[in-house]
């Protein structure tokens, strides 16, 4: 009886089971990030974010320890 054609998914879980650990963790990894970015949840909780200043107009007259705020 012929052996059936492995499928592309079986293969890739093959070459996580068989490979050396070293090179498995390292193409884990990139995997993992690659598909982290393609994710519409993730993508952007793991990105560092800038902080941003507040614009000079909210900052003027606020002095260090005044908590209160500005209304626009």
């Amino acid at each position: 009886m012929p052996k059936a054609q492995q499928t592309e998914e079986v293969r890739i879980l093959h070459f996580f089971e068989e490979a050396p650990l070293e090179k498995a963790e390292m193409l884990f990894h990139i995997v993992r990030e690659k598909m982290r970015a393609r994710s519409p949840i993730h993508s952007n909780s793991h990105r560092r974010v800038a902080k941003q200043e507040p614009a000079p107009a909210a900052r003027a007259g606020q002095h260090e320890g005044d908590r209160t705020k500005l209304v626009p």
